[in-house]
């Protein structure tokens, strides 16, 4: 019997203390990775648990800075949209998770509404981006017809996905609620028995990871992936079964969208192309996709990518029409990075691409030092390079040089790593 999908008026869409407390630990665990000097001494980020500290800053943990201090408060109270309610302040004085949930709770009650997500760690300015809270329940209440028209079960939820970035939101908070099933966090470090019926949801490098880690899973196991194209042949890796061993995952849903529009199509194979998912479709104009809102009207989507329309509520991504590549499930600007290299006080000129040539997703530079025989200076700017770029927007690989390469026509080149 397939499970009934609750309407956007009955489904229980208010968050509850659990939800709040998983969220404040991504939000802040996300936010206290990106300093340097923290990111060492925080550890993985686990799955919660009644035992552990709550993830505590406070003079007794991991003893931030003021300055630290601000940067977490500022990140939870954009999150809850703390200024409806004159709640600006409310998250300072707080030094653990739980204190923050609570925070978060009160500042709701008081009139906070909806979500703020920043676009996921884009180098440059981050954007933040308000989603009212019925649209995003709206929209999880469309995947979750999608998974209804399967005859696939989903009993439970399993996300490997921060829930307070927009895609683990949906998937790792609303989803959950939307087909009434019971939801897990989890890590590739501390990942459960996974069960008939278990939807897993991953970024394709968690999903490489899992591909390499010769785990067997139960035949009815379902995945979704985001953030970041799915390379073709770790899709089929992933779903299609071989002489030795059968396929880890019954079906692989890759969900297009981004922060700025939430998810907006899928596809459960890399030929196919891509299918507009319930209250989405293809604009008056020919071009863009449109969304119906809860309350009816309907507003245009503002896309990231050029289209190729296949038929009434199919496309295929041809390009991005920004200057950001993927790194990671991360939006990373290369013109961000570069002007960072040129800052350093040992580099003459810099340039930044996405490495094709690793496994997974990196990118790589090519520098050119103000004093090319100085190998110390090499060393100064890897060094400055770790320790001050966030793990996204480092290197596989930096090749110096006496000038960047250039083809026949004078532009930049790629070049080997």
């Amino acid at each position: 019997m397939k499970r009934q999908i609750l309407d956007l008026g009955t489904a229980q869409s208010e968050l509850t203390e659990t939800d709040l407390l998983r969220i404040c630990r991504d939000l802040a665990w996300s936010e206290m990775a990106t300093m340097p000097g923290i990111r060492s001494r925080l550890g993985p980020r686990l799955p919660s648990s009644p035992a552990d500290d709550l993830l505590d800053w406070s003079p007794n943990g991991l003893a931030l800075d003021s300055l630290a201090r601000m940067q977490l408060a500022t990140a939870a109270a954009v999150w809850c949209n703390a200024n409806d309610a004159g709640f600006d302040d409310i998250f300072l004085a707080k030094r653990n998770a739980l204190d923050w949930a609570e925070a978060m709770r009160r500042a709701r009650s008081a009139g906070a509404s909806g979500f703020t997500f920043s676009t996921s760690g884009s180098t440059g300015k981050r954007q933040h981006i308000r989603h009212a809270q019925d649209s995003l329940m709206d929209e999880a209440l469309s995947w979750a017809q999608v998974f209804q028209a399967s005859a696939l079960p989903v009993s439970r939820i399993v996300t490997l996905v921060p829930c307070h970035h927009i895609y683990g939101f949906i998937w790792g908070v609303l989803v959950p609620k939307a087909l009434g099933v019971l939801v897990l966090d989890a890590s590739h470090e501390a990942l459960p028995e996974l069960l008939a019926g278990d939807l897993l949801v991953a970024v394709p490098d968690q999903w490489q990871w899992l591909a390499g880690s010769a785990r067997a899973w139960p035949a009815l196991v379902q995945g979704v992936t985001s953030t970041a194209p799915m390379p073709r042949l770790l899709h089929q890796q992933l779903v299609v079964a071989e002489a030795a061993a059968p396929a880890f995952l019954a079906r692989l849903l890759q969900i297009y969208g981004s922060t700025q529009t939430g998810g907006i199509a899928w596809r459960d194979c890399p030929d196919k192309p891509y299918t507009l998912a319930p209250k989405r479709q293809r604009s008056a104009n020919g071009g863009g996709i449109d969304l119906q809102l809860p309350c009816g009207a309907v507003v245009q989507l503002a896309l990231q990518d050029e289209l190729q329309w296949t038929g009434a509520n199919e496309f295929e991504l041809l390009r991005r029409s920004d200057y950001c590549v993927q790194v990671g499930g991360h939006n990373v600007s290369t013109t961000w990075v570069k002007e960072q290299l040129l800052a350093h006080s040992a580099v003459q000129d810099a340039s930044v691409r996405l490495d094709t040539d690793a496994p997974l997703s990196r990118l790589k530079a090519f520098v050119v030092l103000k004093d090319p025989e100085d190998q110390a200076q090499q060393a100064s700017l890897e060094d400055w390079v770790m320790h001050h770029f966030p793990w996204y927007a480092n290197f596989s690989s930096i090749r110096y040089g006496a000038q960047i390469p250039r083809n026949a026509l004078g532009k930049h080149s790629d070049w080997p790593t």
